[in-house]
């Protein structure tokens, strides 16, 4: 967190620091940078016991935190900042993706509105609007507010970060040039693009899901999580799953239709072809046999 600047709104809070502790905030936001989260927690612990209140220092912890995924304590702590200074920009500005990243959609949207009506000419703020899009999947939304961003501040990092998301979560096998430069320029990318894909699978967006998921591995080979995530996603997106697809994108709606649509096509097949009523229900009864047989088998037999 560098020097306060009245023209940037995402720019750390001003007022006179003691120079230890601004000392301290700004090596700690260099470790922030360099993803080393132990030594700026170590940090901005030593910042918090000279000054325990200090609310630059308490943001910038709830930013470790909020990274690490922990997203209740950074929560926590970013209510605390804000009960003692109401309009501090880079805790309202966090508070946003924090609630995002909990599911708090219409809050997270509520506070990032809130700051763009205080400050409608910000590229940062609106890149982060795009992201809360693109991690309710509203993609068209995402890149109309990515547009705007860029047309306001072209070489923006947030806004240019935020066209590199709706870019990979558009576009099967997208660049993975744009993949490798937000995983080394941005230290939250893994967060966001875990949340992208976990808004996928909720959406029954699977195949999607695993392609997004080997994206972030390749860029990341040495990431355990990201191995994991493959491997997981890879039976649940199975070839021998392709005829389930209506069940895994639509949930209970998807089979509660796929029931009524084929209650209906059978009637009508009793009706003008009663020659192959036998073999559809027959079929029909496979095809249901197989929907609760084959997603426990692939697992167990993938697993191994």
């Amino acid at each position: 967190m560098g020097p306060f600047d009245p023209q940037d709104p995402t720019s750390a809070h001003g007022g006179a620091q003691p120079p230890d502790v601004e000392t301290l905030l700004d090596r700690a936001s260099v470790m922030i940078e360099r993803s080393r989260w132990a030594e700026a927690e170590r940090l901005l612990g030593e910042g918090l016991a000279l000054d325990p209140r200090h609310p630059d220092l308490m943001t910038e912890l709830a930013r470790v935190r909020y990274l690490q995924d922990a997203y209740t304590e950074a929560l926590h702590l970013l209510r605390g900042v804000l009960a003692q200074e109401p309009s501090h920009l880079e805790a309202r500005h966090l508070l946003s993706m924090t609630l995002s990243a909990l599911e708090q959609f219409p809050e997270a949207e509520a506070v990032i509105l809130q700051l763009l009506r205080d400050y409608p000419g910000s590229a940062t703020f609106l890149a982060t609007y795009a992201r809360l899009m693109l991690r309710t999947l509203q993609v068209d939304k995402a890149r109309a507010l990515v547009a705007e961003a860029l047309r306001r501040d072209p070489d923006n990092r947030s806004a240019i970060h935020a066209a590199a998301l709706s870019d990979i979560v558009e576009g099967p096998g997208s660049g993975n040039s744009a993949l490798q430069r937000l995983l080394k320029e941005h230290p939250d990318s893994h967060t966001t693009l875990s949340l992208v894909i976990g808004s996928m699978l909720q959406q029954g967006q699977v195949r999607e899901a695993h392609r997004l998921s080997k994206d972030v591995l390749r860029a990341s080979p040495d990431d355990p999580d990201a191995l994991q995530r493959v491997k997981l996603l890879a039976r649940e997106s199975h070839w021998a799953l392709i005829p389930l697809w209506p069940l895994q994108r639509w949930g209970w709606p998807g089979a509660v239709g796929c029931w009524a649509g084929a209650i209906a096509i059978g009637r009508l097949v009793d009706v003008r072809a009663p020659e192959w009523s036998d073999t559809f229900w027959l079929a029909w009864l496979a095809y249901a046999a197989y929907s609760w047989i084959a997603p426990p088998l692939v697992r167990h037999f993938t697993a191994r």
